[in-house]
């Protein structure tokens, strides 16, 4: 973990050292995790809360890296999670009402009313604190709705009244410079209570280490997937050389989304 000034927001290591999980492939990921089990020690042990922004490009693996973050210490840890959707129109306080699913009390009955996002923060608050230690996945903060996103700015400057720590996870490269989490970004950019998880790409070597079983030419592969997870894992599924309609899809969804200009310029370079 590499730590900034006093006060500023603190950024994990994200230097890689190839390793493979246990159960199943989870490689260039083990400094992460032991950074992840260190905070939840400390919230375990000072019983104040840290809210943690697991960041990287769509397909980078932030959902593995939760499921066996929360798989290594569901035993030890109270598990909730919610989740975004991508939709259109977004789901009022989506991960919350899955949250308060699950809780019921306060938080339910906070979610189902009209509740403002101060009252949904302060029932949430208390639901942390009745056991400890609890982790709190909000998964896929780049869609969320105007009011979770107030709920996220009013939990992270209280999140240490409560012994949990909160994995908020999200897409680094869907953020333009309007995207509303951007600029709740900015405003936590100096909350001591906050740290950030980046997840990068894998390295060639990482790419060969996959490759190599499948018998798969492992320059290539990491050509044609740049070291993305998720396009690896659906690249070597397929079993041949054409790229997979999954990882098709998932492209063409991204570029959906840019502006006529930039989708003009990709075309331009495609075709270059």
């Amino acid at each position: 973990m590499e730590n900034g000034r006093r006060g500023h927001t603190r950024t994990l290591a994200t230097a890689p050292a190839i390793q493979l999980a246990q159960a199943g492939d989870l490689l260039e990921r083990s400094g992460q995790l032991e950074a992840l089990a260190a905070m939840l020690d400390g919230v375990r042990g000072s019983s104040r809360g840290r809210l943690v922004l697991v960041t990287g490009e769509a397909g980078a693996g932030k959902t593995a890296l939760t499921r066996r973050f929360i798989a290594e210490h569901r035993s030890s840890a109270r598990i909730l999670w919610g989740a975004c959707d991508a939709l259109f129109t977004p789901r009022a306080l989506g991960p919350l009402v899955d949250v308060a699913e699950e809780t019921g009390g306060d938080l339910a009955q906070a979610t189902a009313g009209d509740a403002g996002p101060h009252e949904v923060a302060g029932a949430l608050l208390r639901e942390l604190g009745r056991r400890a230690p609890t982790i709190l996945v909000l998964e896929d903060l780049h869609w969320a709705d105007e009011a979770t996103l107030d709920v996220v700015r009013l939990l992270a400057r209280k999140a240490d009244t409560a012994p949990a720590l909160v994995l908020g996870t999200y897409r680094d490269d869907e953020l333009d410079l309007r995207h509303p989490l951007r600029v709740v970004l900015g405003e936590l950019a100096r909350a001591s209570n906050i740290a950030r998880c980046g997840l990068p790409r894998l390295s060639p070597d990482a790419v060969a280490q996959l490759a190599e079983p499948h018998g798969i030419d492992a320059d290539e592969l990491y050509r044609r997937t740049a070291g993305n997870p998720f396009f690896l894992s659906e690249v070597i599924a397929s079993g041949d050389r054409v790229i997979p309609p999954t990882v098709r899809d998932a492209v063409l969804a991204r570029t959906a989304r840019l502006s006529a200009e930039a989708a003009a310029l990709l075309g331009a370079v495609s075709v270059s």
